[in-house]
């Protein structure tokens, strides 16, 4: 596990206000594209993917280190012919000295093309400079030669051509040592370290670095902080949402379409659906019916539809029933209206007295007891109890049958529906009130079963006539109202769709915006956690450079997000806190612009052992060009670092200052001719100090003979240094074993070994070739500890004979 998804999870573990699907997405965002998905639909990832699956782009090659060994240019911007800039590809500091047009600058600008394939300072320029980078005085074809000092590699050659005018149309090569040249530079696998750590600074960039908007310094800085892997999994969480929250999206589209579309319709669906619109969560169920026609009945469609539902008896119902109940009437009439009661009393007294006959024979009547119960009035009295026993049937037959006549008459007159007891609209006002009369009239039917039958007769088609009418208005306003109805209605189920699909998709949305919120809240506090030490160099370099400035730089933060990130630079004025840049000088904010780009250029990571400033001191006051000079030696250390600079206070404060460093002056002649020579280096300047040491008339002898060797001394080995770190390195030699044989050979007899053989050998030979070799060395050796014996001149003559024949590696 990475220190990346060690922080994370960490925090993640500690963080009791995030849920654990929420986690769990951020987990798997940190894994991959494959993992997201994965976790996002309940699958699992499969190892070594599918066969479907298109295997990923191969990963772009590693990054090597190398330093700068030399630049050739010609037909190019100030210079004409061919003209190489060498260096020495090792750690140390080189200033390029010059007047403004001689050139020194277009060295700087053909390498910045060479590697980057564009310029800082022409891509910013109007079109009608496009073809101004050409040189006007010279017929060769414009070519930049890069010589690069590759690591494990050696010698490789960066070439730049052009066939137009076009400054960013070129046609780069690469060629390593001992192989095919190559179309293009990518092998160097150099395209994103030098967005991380661009290792380039031309005075229009330095000048833009705190101007071009707070953003682009918060881009620059976070971009070597390694967070890519926060980025991309920032960056998964962010189209996760975006893709989850789309279904929103779409259902706003509609509801604010829909909303305008229903505003238009007279209907009390369309303002129940409004209603519906307003909330926040949209009921589904309620729209669909709403779009179906299906709703509860409680708007004004719903009451006129109640209407369409309202019938009367049909009328061949009616006379029927009113022809029935005048049959009853006329049947029960026919059937008298005897007393059925006594009737059927007596009917069951005669029926007693014939089964008690039947059963005890002839007697005398038990009732009366003047008659006799014979045989003769058994018969007579069968006849007489069938014959009333068929009057008591007929007369409960038409009493019945009345009864259901009258029942069925009376129900058909049914009392008036609540679908007529309002008006639903102004205008069927007159249709309902005309059907409500005759309905109630109607309705009101008489108790007496003749004046029914005739009120059934009589009152139906005044109703029935009234009821048609108030159905042929509805229909024709229903009509209306489907016809506006039918415009929205297809969109609400629309709507419907899109508002179910969010309803599903709202809680992954939830869960997956909580992920993305949390790990960008962190990644600010990640990129603060490693942005401290950058922060803290860069207050380091502020305090060399800043030497009489009164403004404390106290803090560098990375703040804000989106649009609004940017970079806090905290600062105080005689102890009082405020803005930096408010308070800036135009040399102050150079000098902070050149704190700001150092630490990120000189990075560990960067694959660049190389830094290469182009006038940088320009609007600095002589106290912080010195403090430019101790930070760009202390820098050189370990980084080869190229300064261009028109400016001879640069070179001056080097000169006057402990520093090992070699300047190069570039003279610009006619028809753009420069000449660059060897103005100064650490070797020459020791024995310049030798010589006029010994010219010095006042130093006692003593002290020159102990001090002269140490000089000498230092100019050998000085030599010895360059030879031996520029062709080591040149080589292709890592910079570590380099140090480390140089730091293990402390003699230096041992150190010229290593300038004149590459390793550790015997001089032995070396020495006898020449004599002053050996006069030379003992001056170096032995008299450092003893004191110089011999003549001074003649042992800084010697020296300067043998610092020849080191620095060029003669055997």
């Amino acid at each position: 596990m990475d220190d990346l998804t060690a922080w994370i999870d960490a925090r993640l573990d500690a963080d009791d206000s995030l849920g654990d699907d929420a986690k769990y997405l951020v987990v798997a965002a940190f894994e991959g594209d494959d993992a997201l998905e994965a976790m996002s639909s309940g699958s699992k990832v499969q190892a070594g993917g599918t066969g479907d699956t298109e295997p990923p782009p191969p990963p772009p090659p590693p990054p090597v280190g190398a330093y700068l060994k030399s630049i050739t240019v010609q037909g190019f911007r100030g210079i004409g012919d061919r003209t190489t800039l060498e260096l020495q590809p090792r750690p140390g500091l080189t200033i390029v000295s010059g007047r403004n047009g001689s050139g020194k600058s277009s060295f700087a600008e053909a390498l910045e093309v060479a590697l980057t394939h564009t310029s800082y300072r022409w891509k910013h320029r109007p079109s009608q400079w496009a073809s101004a980078w050409r040189n006007l005085h010279t017929t060769v074809s414009p070519a930049v030669e890069v010589v690069l000092a590759e690591q494990a590699v050696g010698k490789t050659t960066v070439g730049v051509t052009w066939a137009g005018d076009d400054l960013t149309a070129s046609n780069p090569t690469l060629q390593r040592h001992g192989q095919k040249r190559e179309a293009g530079i990518e092998s160097l696998g150099w395209a994103a370290p030098m967005e991380s750590y661009r290792p380039l600074l031309s005075y229009e960039e330095l000048g833009q670095i705190l101007n071009r908007g707070p953003s682009k310094l918060y881009d620059a800085l976070a971009q070597i902080l390694g967070m890519e892997q926060v980025t991309d999994a920032i960056n998964r969480l962010d189209s996760r949402c975006k893709a989850l929250k789309e279904p929103k999206a779409r259902l706003d589209g509609s509801k604010s379409q829909l909303s305008a579309a229903l505003g238009t319709v007279d209907d009390e669906r369309a303002r129940q659906a409004q209603r519906l619109l307003t909330d926040r969560v949209v009921d589904v169920a309620t729209l669909r019916a709403l779009a179906a026609g299906t709703t509860a009945p409680d708007g004004t469609t719903e009451r006129l539809q109640a209407i369409t539902r309202v019938t009367l008896p049909a009328p061949t119902d009616v006379a029927a029933a009113a022809d029935e109940l005048m049959a009853a009437v006329e049947a029960m009439a026919a059937a008298g209206d005897a007393a059925t009661s006594a009737l059927e009393r007596r009917i069951d007294l005669g029926a007693r007295a014939l089964d008690l006959h039947e059963h005890d024979g002839d007697q005398a009547c038990p009732v009366c007891g003047d008659g006799t119960l014979d045989a003769a009035w058994a018969s007579a009295t069968r006849e007489v109890l069938a014959r009333e026993r068929g009057q008591v049937a007929a007369l409960k037959d038409a009493r019945a049958r009345l009864g259901a006549a009258r029942t069925t008459a009376r129900a058909l007159a049914r009392p008036l529906p609540a679908a007529l007891a309002d008006t639903p609209t102004v205008a069927l006002a007159g249709a309902i009130s005309a059907t409500r009369d005759a309905w109630q009239r109607w309705e009101n039917a008489p108790e007496s079963d003749l004046e029914l039958a005739n009120h059934l007769r009589t009152t139906l088609m005044p109703a029935s006539t009234s009821l048609s009418a108030l159905l042929a208005a509805v229909a024709t306003d229903l009509a209306e109202r489907d016809e506006a109805w039918a415009a929205v209605a297809s969109r609400l189920g629309a709507h419907a769709d899109l508002a179910e699909a969010w309803n599903t998709a709202e809680p992954a949305a939830k869960i997956a915006r909580a992920a993305h919120d949390w790990l960008k809240k962190h990644d600010v506090e990640l990129k603060n956690e490693r942005l401290a030490p950058i922060a803290a160099e860069a207050a380091e370099i502020w305090q060399e450079l800043r030497q009489e400035s009164n403004v404390d730089i106290d803090g560098l933060t990375l703040a804000g997000t989106a649009t609004r990130r940017r970079v806090a630079i905290n600062a105080s004025v005689d102890g009082n806190e405020t803005g930096a840049l408010a308070v800036m000088s135009q040399g102050e904010l150079h000098a902070l612009s050149l704190a700001l780009f150092l630490p990120r250029a000189t990075m560990d990571a960067s694959p660049f052992r190389f830094v290469v400033l182009d006038d940088p001191v320009q609007a600095m006051d002589p106290a912080k060009v010195d403090g430019l000079v101790a930070t760009l030696s202390r820098i050189a250390e370990d980084r080869q670092v190229v300064v261009f600079s028109h400016d001879d206070r640069l070179a001056s404060a080097v000169r006057r200052s402990p520093v090992d460093a070699q300047i190069w002056e570039v003279t610009r002649f006619a028809k753009s001719k420069v000449e660059i020579a060897n103005a100064y280096d650490p070797s020459d300047r020791y024995l310049q100090d030798a010589f006029a040491l010994v010219q010095d008339v006042g130093l006692p002898e003593v002290t020159l003979r102990r001090a002269l060797p140490g000089l000498l001394r230092m100019a050998v080995e000085s030599a010895a240094h360059d030879r031996y770190w520029s062709s080591r390195l040149a080589a292709g030699e890592s910079h570590a074993n380099v140090e480390a044989e140089w730091d293990g050979a402390r003699l230096t007899r041992s150190r010229v070994s290593l300038a004149v053989y590459g390793e550790a050998h015997s001089l032995d030979g070396w020495l006898t070739k020449a004599s002053y070799r050996r006069r030379a060395l003992r001056v170096c050796t032995s008299g450092v500890h003893n004191g110089l014996s011999g003549d001074p001149l003649a042992a800084c003559r010697d020296v300067e004979q043998m610092t020849v024949d080191v620095k060029a590696g003669r055997k």
